[in-house]
């Protein structure tokens, strides 16, 4: 399975919007305020949607800006056509981003509706767009990867749970952890297969373990991979495990290695996150 890395994928975004605003999505819960969800994992949770009608399978990206990302592949399809583009910075600098107009989007019981989603290709990932930090953050939030488990509306039974303070960073769910002592700003980002941390922010030795393809929204390229070898790693002054940082240029992310071993419950109202234990899936009865 490649490594994937979406590095904010939703652009980032605009530097400004002028008299045409981006349109917000209207949210309709059922009657209970919760949605249960069963991912998939593609490299990255996946979700099938109905998205005017039509079923797509987007990545769930904590980490993408804005409400959502569509290919324009699937964006013909579903009938969005480009409503107005404006200059923004991403990943590769600075260049116009597409806007189309999102009549519905249905996953389980949920549904947002008219909404502006980014139209960009997303090349090298086998996806037709993403579910962005808008669409996930707007309800409490929770996440389990090793039971493949998303639940929008309520968070568990937090009493045996670790609490940790968080920020809102442009839309995303930004934490603080310590690395050996120092304090690094962090976004909890499930469309990251690994987790990544800047020469910026670890200056200290590194392992190198080859060379993999790791798929970005500009196409799938060969990475040369140094892991940080790092002696102390907390977050909310407890010991932070099962993750393993990537040395990036300039990113610094928690992503799902960092997931699949904590499953997380976020409410972005209360500027709130709670890891919790692994939970092992029970077995189905033969």
């Amino acid at each position: 399975m490649k490594p994937l890395r979406l590095l904010f994928a939703c652009l980032g975004l605009a530097c400004s919007l002028a008299a045409q605003d981006l349109k917000k999505p209207k949210v309709e819960f059922p009657e209970s305020g919760v949605a249960n969800y069963r991912l998939r994992i593609k490299a990255i949770p996946t979700l099938v949607v109905q998205i005017n009608g039509v079923n797509v399978l987007l990545g769930v990206d904590t980490g993408c800006q804005g409400a959502a990302v569509i290919t324009p592949r699937a964006a013909q399809r579903c009938g969005i056509g480009e409503a107005f583009t404006v200059p923004s910075m991403g990943n590769s600098g600075r260049k116009e981003s597409t806007y189309g107009l999102v009549e519905s989007l249905r996953a389980g019981e949920v549904t947002w509706r008219d909404f502006h989603v980014a139209i960009m290709p997303l090349d090298g990932m086998e996806l037709d767009g993403l579910m962005g930090a808008d669409l996930l953050f707007g309800q409490p939030f929770y996440m389990d990867l090793r039971n493949k488990v998303m639940i929008l509306g309520r968070i568990p039974d937090t009493s045996a749970a670790h609490e940790v303070p968080i920020y809102s960073r442009g839309g995303h769910c930004g934490v603080n952890i310590e690395v050996e002592g120092v304090k690094v700003p962090m976004i909890v980002d499930s469309g990251a297969s690994k987790s990544y941390m800047s020469s910026l922010k670890f200056r200290g030795e590194t392992e190198f373990r080859g060379f993999l393809p790791v798929a970005t929204v500009r196409g799938t390229s060969l990475t040369r991979v140094q892991v940080c070898r790092i002696k102390s790693l907390r977050i909310g002054g407890a010991p932070l495990t099962g993750v393993e940082f990537i040395r990036d240029e300039e990113h610094n992310l928690l992503g799902d290695d960092f997931l699949r071993a904590h499953p997380i419950a976020v409410d972005m109202a209360s500027r709130r996150l709670w890891l919790f234990e692994p939970q092992v899936a029970d077995k189905p009865a033969k």
